[in-house]
């Protein structure tokens, strides 16, 4: 199975406008779902899950990217070492939750990304 994309997570910092302008422009239809204390908005997007997260929740100033990819792989521990091979960061270790091992990585240029892998492969 080849890499593919899952979902992008856009960090936010004008919720009501930016929500606003993705529904009417692009026919979204948003969901709020209670996360972390704060509301985030999901809705689909072309079979992709599209995330608005308030930046300040996500600690996220526009330094760096302001879109995060979560891509799913077969192999996270292979995607890892590739990742630490050419030049990237984990920003943590491996977790696991709901039949899902996943793990946040930045680029060389910093931008980060999710990696998953689904259990029941």
């Amino acid at each position: 199975m080849p890499n593919k994309i899952l979902g992008m997570t856009i960090a936010v910092q004008q919720m009501e406008s930016t929500l606003a302008f993705y529904t009417q422009l692009f026919d979204l239809h948003f969901e709020a779902v209670e996360q972390y204390g704060s509301t985030l908005y999901q809705a689909q997007w072309s079979g992709l899950q599209i995330l608005l997260c308030p930046a300040a929740l996500a600690q996220n100033t526009a330094k760096q990217n302001r879109h995060q990819l979560d891509l799913e792989v077969e192999n996270i521990e292979a995607k890892v070492a590739l990742v630490e091979q050419w030049g990237g960061t984990l920003m943590g270790p491996i977790a696991e939750a709901n039949g899902i091992r996943q793990v946040g990585i930045y680029d060389p240029d910093r931008n980060s990304l999710v990696l998953k892998e689904r259990l029941d492969q």
